[in-house]
């Protein structure tokens, strides 16, 4: 303590000792360093100008405008479903874009492919566009889940249909796969085997190419009882549309979900909600519908 006070008063009477310059003085040296400063800056937009006119020279032509480069770029958001277009209610609609997005379709179909010998990572994307339809408020207040989430990825030529092709080989190779999980027992939650198991449902009812996959999954009986330990993971469905380079992937959940007791769409409700984004992504996919 004694040392940091002889610091502070060592400080204190140095800066007595500073002789500042009067305010005018000040005021002009700042004045002096702006013209400075915007004197350099118009220098710079010349230099920059100069450079650009030499490269316009050399190549015959003015470089291209943004996004004039390798096809389409940013999709548009009528390229994606409308509330109207969904077969239940629908509340508030959040959304976002992306740049060098992974095309993911499911997380744990990904892990089992990387099991299976198969590439364990999601090609990438040019743009996306994403959105989660959310379900309407109640009266009183309760949790709001959401009732779909929609994915639309612009791929590079020819990379889109080759991404679809190959997640049928990957669902293929995920028919039957076995892992350790916790699932929930009457005493709460259990290490147990979980067989899961991928498959295409449906193709070709929409667009270029479309897959609808289900994903079950069921827990091996206990050795000692014969009785599976707990309850099983409710899984749901994925549908995959391509439509050119864009391919759309759309998660069903909630009220859309087709795999509960009580359903309260149909299957060919999802379909033709499918078939209606493979329309919605024609104003933007390349080549056009």
């Amino acid at each position: 303590m004694p040392d940091d006070v002889a610091l502070v008063e060592l400080l204190h009477r140095d800066l007595r000792n500073v002789t500042w310059p009067e305010p005018e003085t000040i005021r002009a040296t700042a004045r002096r360093r702006s013209r400075r400063s915007a004197a350099l800056a118009a220098v710079s937009v010349v230099v920059v100008a100069a450079l650009t006119a030499t490269l316009v020279d050399r190549t015959g032509a003015p470089p291209p405008p943004a996004g004039a480069v390798g096809g389409p770029g940013e999709i548009v958001a009528e390229a994606m479903l409308e509330p109207a277009d969904i077969p239940v209610p629908i509340g508030e609609r959040l959304g976002e874009t992306g740049l060098d997005e992974p095309v993911r379709v499911d997380d744990l179909l990904q892990i089992c492919a990387g099991k299976q010998g198969r590439p364990a990572e999601e090609p990438r994307s040019r743009y996306s566009r994403s959105q989660t339809l959310m379900e309407p408020p109640t009266e009183p207040a309760t949790t709001i889940g959401s009732v779909l989430t929609q994915d639309v990825y612009r791929m590079e030529p020819g990379a889109a249909g080759r991404f679809v092709t190959d997640l049928e080989g990957t669902v293929a190779a995920c028919g039957a796969w076995r892992t350790t999980s916790q699932v929930y027992t009457e005493r709460g939650m259990a290490g147990a085997e979980v067989v899961h198991r991928w498959y295409v449902a449906a193709s070709g009812f929409a667009g270029d190419q479309a897959l609808l996959l289900r994903h079950e999954a069921s827990v091996a009986p206990d050795e000692a009882t014969g009785r599976p330990p707990g309850y099983a993971p409710l899984f749901g469905d994925r549908l995959v549309v391509r439509v050119g380079d864009l391919v759309t992937v759309l998660i069903p959940s909630g009220g859309l979900r087709t795999d509960v007791p009580e359903p309260r769409v149909t299957e060919e409700q999802v379909r033709q909600m499918a078939r209606v984004a493979a329309e919605r992504m024609c104003v933007a996919s390349n080549p056009g519908c």
